[in-house]
């Protein structure tokens, strides 16, 4: 059976935690009433109509992001099972099945930023500002400790996440990519920031956390989240900006600078261009401001334009009088 081969899958190991509470309520238990739990069901009988069944109804009671992870994760399963030769083929066969068309990304603007920031508590400020400017992940920046942070050298090394699985445990390890181990570069005014947060919030020692709660200990995402960010939001204006929004914030900010997908890529922590792409906007200010270095560029190059073209200037082509 499908749970039977989830618990015995090498693939499942301590890394892969938290894509238990997807497996546990999206893809082994009965998605609708009219189906059958495809945890109960023998491998073999996973044929591609029971996957379309399930992926159908899943989307139509979960949404289309919950059933893009869901497929995902299953065809990685069965992948596996194919692999084990206890499938001879992957019944997951759905074109485009795992992939997520998400609405364009909120973020924040420069201005709405350090209206968060002067919203919160002085113990969350400099967390908003990290966010907002470093655009490091939750998880990499409540895990962040002294030793990371080099004022003098202005840059934030980032070696670890801290986050809480679904199970209650809390873990912290190593970035999810060797892209995400980095070392990040920080803009002036979030040096001046930091430097008077340490000397005031952090924990004490080279090892001890430089965001915490009011109690000294490390920040609890959901605390966080119901007593400082949502009345932050709320106080600017700004209700349903999620804090993962200030990283897209960050990025936008970083590539308004001109920022190649590359060094965004750097600064972000991203494995593929594509993950870097998204903050590449081309608005219409942006626009604008290309042009205006075109035209400085032609300026400084001594190339006038054409003012004005009359009938008598014009040239008849050869051939074509």
């Amino acid at each position: 059976m499908l749970s039977r081969a989830l618990a015995c899958g090498a693939w499942i190991d301590a890394a892969l935690c938290r894509y238990s509470a997807q497996l546990k309520h999206h893809i082994l238990p009965a998605v609708r009433s009219d189906l059958p739990p495809l945890g109960e069901l023998p491998l073999n009988a996973l044929s591609p109509e029971v996957i379309r069944a399930w992926y159908g109804a899943l989307r139509e009671e979960k949404g289309e992001s919950v059933a893009a992870k869901a497929y995902t994760r299953l065809r990685q399963v069965l992948r596996q099972a194919v692999d084990d030769d206890r499938i001879a083929k992957n019944p997951c066969r759905i074109e485009g099945g795992g992939a997520e068309h998400h609405p364009e990304q909120c973020f924040a603007s420069l201005a709405e930023l350090f209206q968060l920031a002067d919203a919160v508590s002085a113990r969350y400020r400099a967390l908003i500002l990290t966010a907002g400017l470093a655009g490091l992940r939750r998880g990499e920046l409540f895990a962040l400790r002294r030793a990371d942070v080099d004022l003098l050298h202005a840059t934030i090394t980032v070696r670890r996440k801290r986050l809480r699985l679904a199970s209650g445990e809390v873990i912290e390890d190593d970035p999810k990519t060797v892209a995400g181990r980095r070392s990040v570069v920080l803009p002036g005014p979030l040096v001046a920031e930091l430097e008077a947060h340490l000397a005031t919030f952090a924990a004490r020692g080279a090892n001890g956390y430089v965001f915490t709660a009011p109690d000294g200990g490390p920040i609890e995402a959901s605390n966080f989240r119901s007593r400082v960010w949502l009345p932050a939001t709320r106080a600017t204006g700004l209700p349903g900006l999620r804090f993962h929004d200030l990283r897209h914030t960050a990025g936008t900010l970083a590539a308004r600078t001109g920022a190649t997908t590359k060094e965004l890529m750097s600064r972000l922590g991203h494995a593929s261009p594509r993950a870097a792409m998204i903050y590449q906007h081309a608005s219409e200010d942006r626009d604008r401001v290309i042009a205006e270095g075109l035209a400085a560029m032609t300026a400084e190059a001594g190339l006038a334009p054409v003012v004005a073209i009359r009938p008598s200037d014009e040239k008849p082509v050869s051939g074509h009088q």
